[in-house]
């Protein structure tokens, strides 16, 4: 379930993040780092929901930005979730697979274009995630879009997350399999309840992560921030819900998510808090 793990309580209280700006194609090769704001401006949301911000020191070496999930992050996705959660509560290869395809469109990561061996701009820490990432659009063909930590959304028509919105439906699972020569995505309404519904005006937050070695950097805030400004830019849903280990719930307090009450979920071994952020009605974190 949506995580950064300790970091995410420290970055909540972190100084506030900068106004939206420009593209990643934009900032590239620029000194300022990006980041995401609450802001209620738009001036950084594209036709594709991507958005780019300048902004603070102890993120200058990275240059993050944020947008969109596709199948080509699977690889990405699977390293970094097995790096932040414990096993119990992983979301599995396929699954990534699965929801990528399906609705990947819904689902954000947060990348850099900076890499160890950047010959001009290179970050200092280790990124696992490297070795999977894909080149970016650059006049430096050495650059890639490099994961540091992913939102993983899908659409359900249930109020609060439900297990069987964390499932895979049948249907999809010909569609997961490596050996499918076809590799046609899933049926985006499928016919059994379980798994995404695009019908659904529920957007149900499966994982919010951050690799461990990018914590308390506001990395996680920055993430969600930008996640809950395009979901009322855009019109993507009412609601957003997620489960939340009770440690947690005040982290998502101060974004204007509100404690349902305990959740009848037994993922991971159960124990989960429901919250629910209302499009229009609650904060974002200021």
């Amino acid at each position: 379930m949506p995580r950064d793990l300790h970091a995410m309580i420290k970055d909540a209280t972190s100084e506030p993040t900068p106004q939206l700006t420009k593209s990643p194609e934009e900032v590239e090769g620029q000194p300022a780092a990006a980041d995401q704001s609450e802001a209620g401006t738009m001036d950084g949301l594209d036709s594709t929901g991507q958005f780019q911000t300048p902004g603070l020191s102890k993120r200058d070496e990275l240059h993050p930005y944020t947008q969109s999930l596709s199948i080509k992050d699977v690889d990405s996705c699977t390293t970094l979730e097995a790096e932040t959660f414990p096993p119990n509560e992983r979301c599995t290869r396929e699954k990534f697979q699965y929801r990528l395809k399906a609705c990947g469109e819904l689902s954000l990561g947060l990348f850099t274009s900076q890499t160890p061996n950047d010959p001009q701009t290179p970050i200092t820490t280790p990124t696992s995630t490297a070795s999977t990432a894909s080149p970016v659009y650059s006049p430096a063909p050495h650059r890639k879009a490099v994961l540091l930590a992913h939102l993983i959304v899908t659409k359900t028509t249930h109020p609060t997350v439900q297990d069987s919105d964390m499932e895979i439906p049948p249907e999809a699972s010909s569609n997961n399999n490596p050996s499918n020569p076809s590799n046609q995505p899933p049926n985006p309404t499928p016919t059994s309840p379980r798994g995404h519904n695009q019908a659904g005006r529920t957007l149900a937050l499966h994982s919010l992560a951050v690799l461990p070695a990018y914590q308390n950097r506001g990395l996680g805030r920055t993430l969600l921030l930008a996640f809950l400004q395009r979901t009322e830019a855009l019109d993507l849903g009412d609601r957003v819900a997620l489960l939340a280990h009770e440690a947690l719930v005040p982290f998502y307090e101060k974004f204007g998510f509100v404690k349902q009450g305990r959740s009848a979920c037994g993922f991971g071994g159960g124990g989960w808090w429901d919250m629910v952020w209302e499009v229009g009605k609650s904060g974002r974190g200021e």
